[in-house]
């Protein structure tokens, strides 16, 4: 990959990333710490990039995509906190 695709990417990645309004290097310290929720941002973002998203665009569908999985996980933990 050449010098310009490279920083188009991190660019990509640096831009989502603040406008999911996370600190950058909090996310990277986690990133490399294998901490579960960066890692699955991380992989969104890349596959989004590698798919032409914009980065507003990739903000959206990252909201969509966290929400739905917030909520599927609320659901599953409301619905085995009720009594049998």
């Amino acid at each position: 990959m050449n010098h310009f695709g490279y920083n188009k990417k991190s660019k990509f990645i640096v831009d989502t990333i603040q406008a999911l309004h996370i600190k950058l290097d909090q996310f990277m310290y986690n990133l490399v710490h294998h901490s579960p929720y960066e890692i699955v941002l991380y992989i969104w973002i890349h596959k989004l990039y590698l798919k032409g998203k914009s980065s507003e665009d990739a903000v959206q569908l990252i909201y969509k995509a966290r929400n739905m999985l917030l909520s599927k996980e609320a659901y599953i933990s409301c619905k085995d906190a009720r009594p049998s």
